[in-house]
């Protein structure tokens, strides 16, 4: 937390109202928003970028709680955005900068505010009516409390170690000389915790394809699907490719991954990721292009479907989703998901299995989902070999879901 005499300077200052504006009015996503107004200002020393950073996804986490504590009942025009950004300035106790558009601020009736909503979870851990009232009834008071906390509490940069280029003791020292500091996870001896601000992807052990940046319950997506070298895998909702890279690693980059995804740039990105890490055994198909594997139908032995979701798992690392998700948007989700497993499950062979994968941990995008699944034509010859929700508040990474889904002969 940055908090005390911290110097605030005018384009500062412009550039995270500038960057709200962005976030809040134009509906950009709070990552590209501060990549774009970083890059424009060279200028900025570390102390800088790091305040401009966390100031824009601070005033994203806890919106709600600071536009209540700003006597605002909803942000109505971007000359409100001074109120949001002065409110967090004072609620994290920093000195307030002496310019007009702070004037209006008052301090003694931010704290008066900030201590009538103690008691209040939805305002005071800023949390969506509608999202409060769906994790009250999965979870019951207790858990969702402590998971509503886990949300607000900052992600963890994680890394996984590429076998197929090096191993974690050869990766432990490679970080020592380049002076990266990490912390052990005994749980996964294959991932370190990074503790350090460099931007680890200008490593020239990243730049070698050494590791690569994923959570530590995402690395348990891969870890489910059990492959084996030599196996035929489809990996349907590949995105830019860090599963298919894990994968890969896993079957010592041995055998067939088909790796699908609508968006063609995230499947260039996926062949780059490729190289980078050593992997030759991926081919990539754009889903709206299928027909060249429907040869496949029947003969994979795993389908790992890490589906389009809510994002609700990982709103620490992605607060805006709080902004953007509702019950129209996650009601599309469902029905698309629910398509998925529908569809790729033809393609899975007798004994193989689906990974069913998701970044959210509701219920209705989770277990809703594979009952619905086995109970219809195509899910008649799956089990459940095992499905597992991951809470924040318990492993202390991104909240995930991951079902094993076999198909019996």
């Amino acid at each position: 937390m940055i908090t005390g005499q911290v110097k605030w300077h005018n384009n500062l200052l412009f550039a995270v109202i500038t960057g709200l504006n962005e976030i809040f009015f134009k509906k950009k996503y709070a990552k590209s928003v501060c990549k774009k107004i970083i890059d424009k200002n060279k200028k900025w020393g570390a102390r800088d970028r790091d305040l401009f950073y966390n100031t824009i996804y601070e005033c994203v986490r806890w919106y709600r709680k600071y536009i209540h504590c700003a006597g605002i009942k909803e942000l109505e025009s971007p000359e409100q955005l001074w109120l949001l950004l002065g409110t967090h300035i004072i609620m994290k106790k920093q000195l307030l900068p002496e310019i007009d558009k702070f004037s209006i601020i008052n301090k003694r009736s931010i704290k008066k505010r900030e201590s009538e909503i103690k008691n209040n979870r939805r305002i005071n851990e800023s949390i969506p009516d509608w999202l409060d009232e769906i994790g009250v009834k999965n979870f019951g008071e207790d858990i969702w409390n402590k998971e509503v906390k886990a949300f607000n509490q900052k992600s963890h940069l994680v890394i996984r170690c590429n076998n197929l280029k090096t191993d974690i003791r050869k990766l432990k020292i490679i970080f020592n000389t380049e002076n990266i500091q990490y912390k052990i996870i005994n749980s996964n001896p294959n991932a370190l915790i990074i503790n350090h601000n460099k931007k680890i992807t200008n490593l020239k052990s990243y730049k070698a394809g050494y590791f690569e940046i994923q959570d530590l319950n995402s690395q348990e997506v891969g870890l489910s699907c059990s492959v084996r070298p030599g196996m035929t895998i489809i990996d349907a909702c590949a995105g830019a490719g860090g599963k298919t890279m894990h994968l890969a690693e896993l079957m010592k980059n041995k055998g067939y991954i088909l790796a699908l995804d609508p968006n063609k740039k995230k499947l260039i990105e996926l062949r780059k990721r490729a190289k980078r890490n050593g992997v030759d055994i991926i081919k990539t198909y754009n889903t709206n292009k299928t027909e060249s594997i429907l040869k496949f139908k029947g003969k994979v032995d795993r389908v790992l479907i890490d589906a389009p979701c809510s994002g609700l798992g990982v709103i620490k690392r992605n607060p805006d989703t709080k902004l953007k998700m509702n019950p129209k948007i996650l009601k599309k989700i469902l029905n698309i998901q629910e398509n998925l497993i529908n569809y790729w499950s033809k393609f899975v062979k007798n004994n193989g299995e689906i990974i069913y994968s998701t970044c959210s941990i509701l219920e209705s995008e989770n277990n809703n989902q594979i009952r619905n699944f086995l109970k219809k034509k195509n899910g008649k010859n799956f089990v459940i070999k095992n499905s597992k929700t991951y809470l924040s508040h318990l492993t202390g990474f991104d909240g995930f879901y991951i079902a094993q889904l076999k198909k019996c002969e």
